[in-house]
């Protein structure tokens, strides 16, 4: 079944595109380069995270996925760190614009019961 593409995920590709070409085109070798880039292209086109372990970006993974397993340098990493990051809140905010909002409860303040108070004073008996 083919991916619906919107114009706001063409902008976000071209921006995506327009990043590597800067920052990571510099550092690699033509073909790793165009791995990496397809690569991050595609996961804006199947709205897909990049893999993640422990909450950060698995660079082992990205680097065997794009055949780059040599290339993979601090100095890289460093440089598609943001890349990656703006990928993740772009699908972030795809999710929520697409969910279902639930209506607010309306804030009234909140009662609550008081005490009855007794009539009478309690009064203690001489022992």
């Amino acid at each position: 079944m083919p991916i619906k593409k919107s114009s706001a995920s063409d902008v976000f590709q071209r921006k995506i595109s327009d990043f590597c070409d800067m920052r990571l085109k510099p550092l690699l070798q033509p073909r790793s380069f165009e791995n990496i880039k397809g690569f991050m292209i595609g996961l804006i086109v199947f709205q897909s995270r990049p893999p993640l372990r422990a909450g950060r970006v698995d660079w082992l993974e990205i680097a065997s996925l794009c055949g780059m397993d040599e290339e993979m340098s601090p100095e890289l990493k460093r440089a598609a760190q943001p890349g990656f990051d703006a990928i993740l809140r772009w699908l972030g905010a795809a999710k929520t614009s697409t969910a279902r909002k639930l209506p607010v409860a309306s804030k009234r303040p909140l009662r609550v019961p008081a005490k009855p108070i007794s009539v009478q004073p309690v009064r203690r008996l001489a022992s």
